[in-house]
């Protein structure tokens, strides 16, 4: 039985951050390194995380793990050495 869900709600600023990152990443080819961010901006946009892992190509706990990462450290938890 799949974990309860737990939706996400991003401030302006995170959502702005988020989407500089996102095309920052692209631009330098890290698109694996997208995919914590994509899942955020997935989660504000009120996507479960079995819809979120299976458009993400990973799995339903990697999604709530950086879910509740998020929700416990923040944004900033996401920004280090590039993600």
């Amino acid at each position: 039985m799949p974990y309860p869900h737990v939706f996400i709600t991003l401030t302006p600023e995170e959502k702005e951050k988020i989407s500089k990152e996102l095309k920052r990443l692209l631009l330098a080819g890290k698109y694996q390194k997208r995919k914590p961010l994509q899942a955020l901006w997935l989660s504000d946009q009120k996507k479960i995380f079995q819809d979120i892992a299976n458009y993400l190509k990973v799995t339903h706990r990697t999604v709530q793990r950086w879910i509740a990462k998020y929700r416990k450290e923040g944004l900033n938890a996401f920004f280090y050495n590039g993600i």
